[in-house]
């Protein structure tokens, strides 16, 4: 999953994300401090880029994205943009890069953005990742 890989990456770049604890590859769990961050697989990647071959070849290229999002504590604006923006300069320009086995191309992202405040008043920071990989297997 590129979501997992991803999770694993930021894990070892040294920005004091520890997976399963504040680094998810899924939406925040109850269980979450709250200055954490959030990887989750996009469905509505691009199509694959294929070159022509035997039918149920493998594609060339997968194109998926990735949603993330960065959580900050209670009035922790500062902190959470912060943490987003250390993430997405970890992830703009990412490749060529060999993740889990599966070579990535290139990783794009757009600038963090706020996004909302959750029910607790804690803000919410996101960006996307456009992702260009060979196939996983």
């Amino acid at each position: 999953m590129v979501a997992d890989e991803i999770a694993a990456y930021l894990a070892a770049a040294g920005l004091g994300l520890v997976a399963g604890t504040n680094l998810h590859s899924v939406p925040f769990p109850a269980s979450a401090p709250d200055l954490s961050v959030a990887v989750i697989d996009d469905e509505a990647g691009a199509e694959s880029i294929e070159s022509f071959g035997p039918s149920l070849s493998p594609v060339d290229v997968e194109r998926p994205e990735l949603l993330l999002l960065v959580r900050g504590p209670r009035d922790g604006g500062e902190a959470a943009k912060a943490l987003a923006y250390a993430v997405y300069k970890a992830l703009r320009r990412l490749g060529p890069v060999t993740l889990s086995g599966v070579l990535y191309h290139h990783v794009g992202a757009r600038p963090p953005h706020f996004l909302a405040f959750d029910a607790n008043n804690r803000p919410i920071y996101s960006f996307v990742c456009n992702v260009w990989k060979a196939e996983s297997p």
